[in-house]
């Protein structure tokens, strides 16, 4: 079957076929009928015989013959006769699956998984008279990773806690299985035992203990030892002797070292570095690195290939690795270590978890978001926290049909390729065509906001793709963003790739988001929206790494760092202030772990902090302008957070949600206004987006969002229906300042050109009165009945001092009553999904 005969045909199944039985948690289907365009420009065409679930999918085993597989998915285990099509049986979880949680033990003929269940903590479990029995109820805490057993003997690493949990398989329920618990290094994601049960190995995502004198900062509990940008910088694999129950050795591997998998035949350890994009080799009897296999595609070296999971076949001669970032599987030949890579098989979203039938004729991959998200309650009524992960079995390839596979994960990936070198003496236009190109934009201004739709904000313009019936907050709220779309260019089909805070501000600052994000792995450890958690980020480093790096100036307000505690009692006296002309420079004072970033920030102007008004933040900045005007120094870049369209819901006593909506909308038209009046003005670029679009809906999709690109160069009066996304954004931005690409997501996408134009209009923005007072308060609690009173006290128990700590579909709907009242509340439609967004249910954010 040649290359484009499979791709179309692959689509043609994915977009046409029509599913029998409507899917449920305990019926997963075979096919899917809206698949959705992704983010990243990336297309996914899975190999293999598939199965959709509902809910995302932790891990993936054969069972006893070739035929048994079972599937540890969010919220059940699955047994599956997957060539007779056949669910065997369904077994609910209660409570939360481990991260590849799932390990097969041929002795006993049944699985073992890994579960976190509220108020016992993490267990190991295997199935029983259509149960799960618990074989060790309590063996940690939060969250397990990646399981290993040999007769008689479970391994099972504690990722929160650092530690590796013995577990004895033999002992007669009710007695305590727990061996030990063992100190391994840093965030444990993965490990191996030996068949004889006395030797384990483990990788570690946050690398090695600190010592002495090591550069290091916090991550969740712990110190983790980072490098100069503020990376996290090690990753090791620690050897224990489990009869000692001590770690003999510590090897160093590369960065975020996932999967593990042990070939004690040949003596090899095989380990996946996810943010190395490589596959170290171990000797394990000289403990000792063999070699460093890369993961490298494409024509072009690019960053974010993802390696995630592993598998050996029975024999040992080929190595499978999963890798999250390009949708495939690698196919690795063991023996050859002059060009191991043999091909490519195109999966489908983000592949976590891999096995190897006995017989060594089948692979098993199960992705970890499958199909993208999916509904509640009706098909119409799309949801981006209704996650669909999938599976697939793929019968080995022969060598043909591996170069059809490998083509077709070309296509896929859109096979990046270098730009058009730069030329000389080219002509200065003012979104280049490669970064090494002039650019009349000097200046480039990034403001980052949270949270909204596009339909719930600008549904109402008429030019635009837009549903009037879903607008929340629309002209008489937001006049500005409004009139900035309407005077400059109105861009109606941009897609914030991140699903939450956690991973929205990773792809605004890094085109990338890590396994440790996605997966989530800072279960009990932290939630990394605010730069405060080097596991957290991408090796290849931050957008003001990039910019300092060329020798461009920079400035970051707010932007990556540390909460500031404001009781929110205090926003009503700040507003006051504000409104009688005071002064903000002096109130707060920020730092940031990140040693680059620390460099280059504004210590006085505050960072995500719903209790602190927008108007306040603008007051900081348009004091600073004047600096700048008067010093003839504004940066190069210029990265500012304004965080008050977030809300705090109807918590009584508090600004109402139009009014801070409003406030955030004001601080825009001001610092907007401000700045094109400045004498930089003929020379600069604003651009003004949402991390994520998670509190609200769209009829196009949960990821359109909120997007603005104001310029002297701007298209005026433009409407711009191109695809855009968040690494769109950020590509052009590259190019404007002459900077290389971070990932491969942003050398993929599509520069915003279209909204710009070689001539410049040098006119000012004016910016408009808000219509909605910002002194408006949520009325007390004694003065509300019914759903009103219910709202606002959820909305008085809800944490609003970081992001996303309020349960989102909860204060979604709280949002649309207050301001929409007794108007039915709409679905999210899903027709685009992230492949690496991870949009954390509610009972998991932290």
């Amino acid at each position: 079957m040649g290359v484009i005969r499979y791709w179309e045909m692959r689509a043609f199944i994915f977009a046409l076929c029509l599913t029998l039985h409507a899917q449920t948690a305990d019926r997963p289907v075979r096919s899917v009928t809206d698949p959705g365009v992704v983010t990243t420009r990336q297309a996914i065409t899975p190999a293999g015989v598939p199965m959709v679930f509902e809910g995302r999918v932790h891990g993936v085993a054969f069972g006893k013959t070739a035929a048994e597989l079972w599937v540890l998915n969010a919220s059940r285990l699955y047994q599956l006769d997957w060539r007779a099509n056949k669910i065997v049986q369904t077994i609910p979880l209660e409570g939360s699956p481990g991260l590849q949680g799932i390990a097969f033990d041929a002795r006993a003929g049944k699985p073992y998984v890994a579960i976190n269940r509220r108020g016992v903590g993490v267990g190991l479990y295997s199935p029983a008279a259509g149960k799960l029995e618990a074989t060790a109820q309590k063996i940690g805490e939060t969250l397990a990773g990646a399981l290993a057993v040999a007769p008689g003997l479970a391994v099972v690493p504690i990722t929160a806690k650092n530690q590796l949990a013995l577990v004895d398989l033999n002992i007669l329920l009710g007695h305590s299985n727990l061996i030990a618990t063992i100190p391994t290094g840093i965030a444990p994601f993965g490990a191996v035992i030996s068949q004889a049960g006395d030797v384990a190995f483990v990788t570690n995502w946050g690398g090695r203990v600190p010592k002495d004198g090591d550069r290091t900062a916090k991550s969740g509990p712990d110190q983790v030892v980072i490098d100069e940008h503020g990376i996290a910088s090690t990753g090791i694999v620690t050897r224990i002797d489990l009869k000692k129950l001590a770690v003999t050795h510590t090897i160093p591997v590369g960065l975020h070292p996932t999967a593990i998998a042990w070939n004690e035949r040949a003596q090899r350890v095989y380990v996946a570095n996810g943010n190395s994009d490589s596959v170290t080799v171990i000797d394990s009897e000289r403990m000792t690195v063999n070699r460093t296999i890369a993961m490298e595609p494409f024509s072009v070296k690019a960053h974010g290939i993802a390696p995630t999971a592993l598998a050996l076949s029975p024999d040992g001669d080929t190595l499978y690795v999963a890798c999250g970032g390009i949708n495939a599987i690698a196919v690795v030949d063991t023996s050859d270590f002059v060009t191991p890579l043999r091909g490519w098989i195109p999966t489908a979203w983000y592949p976590n978890s891999l096995a190897v039938s006995r017989d060594g004729t089948s692979i098993a991959v199960g992705s970890l978001l499958g199909v993208g998200p999916g509904w509640r309650e009706a098909p119409n009524k799309k949801y981006v926290h209704a996650d669909r992960g999938s599976i697939a079995v793929i019968p080995v390839p022969d060598r043909a049909q591996l170069i059809n596979y490998t083509a077709a994960v070309m296509v896929n990936n859109r096979e990046p390729r270098l730009g058009a070198p730069a030329i000389d003496h080219a002509v200065s236009i003012p979104i280049p065509r490669a970064s090494r190109e002039p650019s009349p934009i000097e200046h480039v201004v990034l403001i980052v906001k949270e949270n909204r739709s596009y339909d719930q904000v600008f549904g109402d313009i008429a030019k635009g793709n837009g549903d009037p019936s879903l607008v929340m907050f629309g002209k008489d709220v937001t006049p500005n963003q409004h009139k900035l779309a309407e005077e400059f260019v109105l861009l109606d089909n941009f897609y914030a790739t991140g699903g939450n805070s956690a991973d929205g501000h990773q792809w605004i600052t890094q085109a990338n988001e890590t396994d440790y994000c996605l997966w989530p792995g800072y279960g009990g450890r932290s939630y990394p929206f605010n730069g405060t958690d080097p596991i957290a980020y991408s090796k290849s480093g931050f957008l003001w790494d990039y910019a300092l790096a060329a020798h461009k100036t920079v400035r970051v307000y707010g932007e990556y760092v540390g909460g500031t505690n404001v009781p929110a009692s205090k926003r009503p006296e700040l507003l006051q202030r504000w409104k009688t002309g005071g002064d903000f420079s002096k109130d707060w004072e920020v730092h940031s772990e990140i040693p680059p970033l620390e460099s280059v920030l504004m210590k006085n102007f505050p960072p995500f902090q719903t209790s602190i008004p927008d108007v306040a933040r603008a007051q900081i900045y348009l004091a600073e302008l004047k600096r700048m005007e008067r010093d003839n120094s504004m940066p190069n870049l210029s990265l500012m957070m304004l965080s008050s369209d977030h809300t705090r819901g109807t918590d009584p006593g508090q600004s109402t949600p139009q009014a801070m909506v409003a406030d955030n909308d004001l601080a825009v038209g001001q610092i907007v206004e401000a700045l094109s009046k400045s004498k930089f003005w003929p020379k600069m670029a604003i651009f003004i987006v949402e991390d994520d679009a998670q509190n609200g809906v769209d009829h196009v999709d949960g990821h359109r969002t909120v997007a603005l690109a104001v310029s002297p160069y701007t298209r005026r009066g433009h409407v711009d229906s191109t695809f855009y996304s968040t690494q769109s954004m950020i590509k052009t931005i590259e190019l404007i300042l002459g900077l290389p690409t971070m990932s491969l997501f942003d050398l993929i996408a599509e520069d915003m050109r279209q909204s710009f134009q070689d001539r410049p209009d040098l006119t000012s923005y004016q910016a408009v009165d808000e219509k909605i007072s910002l002194f408006d308060m949520n009325p007390p609690l004694r003065s509300l009945k019914a759903q009103a009173r219910a709202d606002a006290a959820s909305s008085s128990k809800m944490r609003f001092d970081i992001p996303d700590a309020a349960p989102t579909e909860k204060l979604n709907r709280i949002l649309w009553r207050a301001v929409r009242g007794n108007v039915p509340y709409p679905g999210a439609r899903h027709a685009v999904f992230a492949p690496l967004s991870l949009d954390t249910d509610d009972d998991d954010r932290k």
